[in-house]
């Protein structure tokens, strides 16, 4: 199935720290060069109770006032923005449910093909086991992402990595990245990585890319790499080259490690420092999650 690689709509979730700011920067750069759409989300945590008669919302004041405040921010950054950019199309988004179902919502209500979020970069030894927050949007979040680390504060990508890892949906990845490179005016750098495994199959599809690149006329250079660690010589790579960005396509490759240690996804996210985007099919339909973001405390019953 072919998957759709414009960037029409662009959701960023914010918590108005320094990295969801300068994720907020990415997207609206980004935003500006695609004539995309962006909505600003944030999520206000409902502090509830449960007892026999049901789901009680305590602390109401409390939650209110977080909302006022959290609607008033949303409200200075979209004016903000449009100060800067008028031409930009912000809409905003104010949700008390869990952030990833609420994200997937809003891929199926605003039709969202990207989500931009910032990330803190190296993760503690407890995340790298159960799993960091931005490995867990990835993972959940219905449609294509970019993750911007806080420290990475360029905003046009005029080095592209385009790793040739896995066969799935290359030829959708080659065209979201033609498709960014015309944007940014970028240098694609090719990058064929293989274990003794997949040579075969990964030599000819790194062979049919560059040669699409040369009947396109596109600006790229090429290098193959023989590793049983993709993750690390990926991310190795893109500093040796100073990439702007890496494109990857969303297959998990050890993906049984995702619990016990770093699969390739966590792997990339923890030892890379520039964005990396992840081209994912986009589901359309609610999901059915169930709501698991608000601190819920159950009562036994009198007696």
């Amino acid at each position: 199935m072919k998957m759709n690689t414009e960037i029409k709509t662009i959701l960023v979730p914010t918590d108005f720290s320094e990295k969801s700011n300068n994720a907020v920067a990415m997207a609206t750069e980004m935003a500006m060069r695609h004539q995309s759409k962006i909505i600003l989300f944030h999520v206000v945590n409902n502090y509830y109770l449960i007892d026999r008669s049901g789901k009680q919302v305590i602390g109401t004041e409390v939650v209110q006032e977080n909302t006022e405040k959290a609607e008033d921010a949303l409200e200075t950054l979209k004016k903000s923005l449009q100060e800067k950019y008028s031409s930009l199309q912000v809409d905003i988004q104010l949700k008390s449910e869990h952030m990833v179902n609420s994200m997937n919502d809003l891929v199926v209500s605003e039709d969202v093909d990207l989500v931009v979020m910032g990330t803190k970069g190296q993760q503690k030894l407890k995340q790298f086991i159960l799993g960091s927050f931005s490995y867990s949007v990835l993972s959940n979040v219905h449609c294509s992402v970019l993750l911007i680390p806080e420290g990475f504060q360029k905003y046009e990508f005029k080095k592209i990595l385009f790793p040739v890892r896995v066969l799935d949906h290359l030829n959708d990845k080659l065209e979201l990245t033609l498709s960014l490179a015309k944007k940014n005016k970028s240098i694609i750098n090719i990058l064929g990585i293989s274990d003794q495994n997949d040579v075969t199959s990964l030599t000819t599809a790194y062979l049919d890319v560059k040669k699409k690149l040369f009947i396109k006329s596109a600006d790229y250079t090429s290098d193959f790499l023989l590793t049983e660690d993709k993750a690390v010589h990926i991310s190795k790579f893109s500093k040796e080259e100073n990439a702007d960005l890496i494109v990857l396509n969303y297959e998990d490759e050890e993906s049984w490690k995702s619990f016990f240690s770093e699969n390739f996804l966590k792997k990339i996210i923890n030892n890379t420092e520039i964005p990396l985007f992840f081209l994912k099919p986009k589901i359309t339909r609610k999901h059915t999650n169930k709501d698991l973001g608000n601190y819920d405390i159950t009562l036994p019953y009198p007696g």
